[in-house]
């Protein structure tokens, strides 16, 4: 089967991983990204969409068989209002229209201790938006729950970018932190096999190890 894939949030660090890997995945005939701006990356099988996230077109998720979501931002980088926003009300809008339009699959990347229940803002939306799409009625939904992600952010402080490497080192077993190729590997590959319902960090990090030693060549666009 050949797939044809929806993706958005591909100006994101793991996005970006992510639509590597699509677009070399022989498995896969075309990759619809929707954006705000220009896409700077050419190849025929891509297919880029400027929209605007507040209105989402009915006619661009047409035709497609999964639908892949790494959109996010943060408090601290968009204030609580757009945070809510982006986390919620436009990752909501793109999973329903998906399903409107008859995609089978939907994947979705959200964090871990993400829980409806908590008390924290980002854990709370999170959770609240993982029990609806996986209520929506796919075929298949994959929530992917990684801990810390381990990127070196452009924005990313010096403090930051310390912390950042400090855990990545200490945390070797992986239960705290995750290399953002982890999250993209596991979420490209899982559109291939009967993945379901909620993956947390350590078997996100199983699944890349297991998808690299099996085949390489379709789940990794390099280091």
């Amino acid at each position: 089967m050949s797939y044809r894939v929806l993706l958005a949030g591909a100006t994101g660090e793991t996005g970006r991983l992510v639509l590597d890997n699509l677009l070399k995945d022989e498995r896969v005939s075309k990759v619809t990204t929707l954006g705000r701006r220009e896409s700077k990356i050419e190849n025929e099988k891509l297919n880029h969409h400027i929209v605007d996230f507040d209105n989402l077109p009915d006619e661009v998720f047409n035709d497609h068989d999964a639908a892949i979501c790494t959109l996010g931002t943060t408090r601290a980088k968009s204030g609580k209002a757009g945070f809510i926003k982006v986390d919620k009300d436009y990752v909501l809008s793109f999973a329903e229209k998906s399903k409107t339009a008859g995609v089978k699959q939907f994947h979705l990347m959200s964090s871990q201790g993400a829980n409806a229940n908590s008390y924290f803002l980002y854990t709370q939306v999170k959770g609240e938006v993982d029990d609806k799409v996986l209520g929506m009625g796919f075929e298949r939904a994959v929530v992917y729950r990684p801990a810390v992600l381990l990127v070196k952010r452009n924005e990313s402080r010096m403090a930051e970018a310390a912390a950042i490497w400090l855990l990545g080192w200490a945390d070797r077993s992986r239960g705290m932190s995750i290399p953002i190729k982890d999250v993209a590997d596991a979420m490209v590959g899982s559109l291939f096999d009967d993945s379901t319902g909620i993956i947390d960090n350590r078997s996100i990090v199983a699944k890349a190890a297991a998808l690299k030693a099996q085949a390489p060549q379709q789940t990794s666009g390099g280091n």
